[in-house]
């Protein structure tokens, strides 16, 4: 373990914390689509247990071997309450669920366990129904502190225990932190809640010092994982003394975005001052990861195929990032484990390049140049077609390849021997 963080990368790590916590989760955020059934705001007191009890589904399939995409739980609890209304909330059978859950329109998007979602659901409606009597605050009320509901939800909502405890803690974190979560359990202090172990938080963790490297195994000891979501916490504390959860958003947006880098102190400063620098050149201050479905284009599904076929990992859409003059800038993919020199790589299959595109490209890699490897494709007749019309000028991109040499360029990054066509 290291002494601790520098005093700078401190500094930057509060100002990213401050600026970034406000922003509204995308399960209940009212600028997306498609509209929730519940209002978690509402004042009525049986609408907002309604949403204890819709927000506890989000929270239990909220997971990437479920549902892959953070946005499927939204879609996925709104789709089965068209389709079964308030039923949704009341059935504790999974057989029910099973046929709805397969028929929503999305269904082989989702995680490699997605069978397993009926059961999840099913729990969820016998743990409100035997153990909270059908009203989640009145149940919280039994408890003075979040940790104890955090434990009884743990032993009766199995895909919330165990090494999928850290969904309990995320739940506890939305129902009693004010906006933006959704400050449903208001007897429960924020001073009393720990921050959720995520893969993405403990990416921060790791680059702060504060742990080491996990191995899969390491959510195989709940006494280790306990103990490093305390130690975590407790370095929170030290920063947030009132309100230690405050970082879990912040620190998901953060960790996230340092996936896939070599975890350290410096990977992590660098990485603040770059979103430090994003604030003062736009007004934002981190690149937005609440993205609604989009529908894919013909070159985006001939790279899909071709990335799945060749075990290349990526992210499709992961996120926007915000530009100068308001632009936003949405890569179409973004590549998981390989890298060049360290930035990222996005792949960007692009048909028609109009004078926006070209500056918008441009002004993405003023701004993240340092970190980011832009890489589009296009016809190869188009390049030369673009680049004589000064539509494809050299500060738009770092490199351009035909998208018909895509299996060449695939197997060289594949391989770590990507040879720029450019330049």
């Amino acid at each position: 373990m290291s002494s601790g963080p520098a005093d700078e990368t401190l500094r930057l790590l509060v100002d990213f914390v401050e600026r970034n916590s406000h922003i509204a989760g995308i399960h209940w955020d009212s600028r997306l689509t498609p509209r929730l059934p519940v209002d978690p705001f509402s004042s009525d007191y049986q609408e907002r247990e309604r949403a204890a009890h819709f927000f506890l589904f989000v929270a239990a399939v909220s997971e990437t071997k479920l549902i892959e995409r953070a946005e499927y739980a939204r879609y996925l609890l709104v789709n089965l309450h068209e389709a079964l209304g308030d039923r949704l909330f009341k059935t504790t059978e999974s057989s029910e669920l099973k046929k709805k859950v397969e028929h929503c329109g999305f269904y082989e998007e989702l995680g490699s366990e997605k069978r397993a979602i009926p059961d999840v659901l099913a729990s969820v409606n016998r743990f409100v129904e035997q153990e909270a009597c059908g009203d989640l605050i009145e149940l919280s009320k039994r408890f003075s502190k979040p940790v104890a509901l955090v434990k009884k939800i743990s032993e009766h909502i199995g895909r919330m225990s165990g090494l999928h405890i850290e969904k309990s803690w995320m739940y506890m974190r939305w129902m009693v932190r004010p906006e933006p979560d959704l400050g449903i359990f208001k007897h429960f202090s924020p001073a009393d809640l720990s921050v959720p172990l995520t893969m993405d938080i403990i990416n921060v963790a790791i680059s702060l010092g504060l742990m080491r490297e996990t191995l899969p195994s390491f959510f195989g000891s709940s006494e280790s994982v306990e103990k490093t979501r305390d130690q975590v916490t407790q370095f929170v504390r030290r920063l947030f003394p009132d309100d230690p959860a405050k970082v879990d958003y912040p620190f998901f947006l953060l960790g996230r975005w340092i996936g896939g880098m070599e975890l350290n102190e410096a990977t992590l400063r660098q990485s603040l001052q770059l979103f430090d620098e994003v604030f003062r050149k736009t007004g934002y201050a981190c690149v937005d990861y609440q993205i609604v479905a989009y529908i894919q284009s013909g070159w985006e599904q001939l790279l899909k195929q071709n990335l799945k076929m060749m075990e290349i990992f990526y992210d499709l859409k992961p996120f926007k990032f915000p530009l100068p003059d308001g632009l936003v800038y949405t890569p179409d993919f973004v590549l998981k484990r390989e890298n060049i020199n360290g930035k990222k790589i996005i792949l960007e299959p692009h048909g028609v390049m109009t004078e926006e595109d070209s500056h918008k490209f441009s002004l993405f890699r003023q701004v993240y140049g340092n970190n980011c490897y832009l890489l589009l494709l296009m016809k190869n007749d188009d390049i030369t077609y673009y680049r004589v019309r000064g539509l494809l000028p050299e500060e738009a991109y770092d490199d351009v390849w035909p998208i018909e040499y895509l299996g060449m360029l695939l197997t060289q990054l594949k391989k770590n021997r990507y040879n720029p066509l450019s330049g």
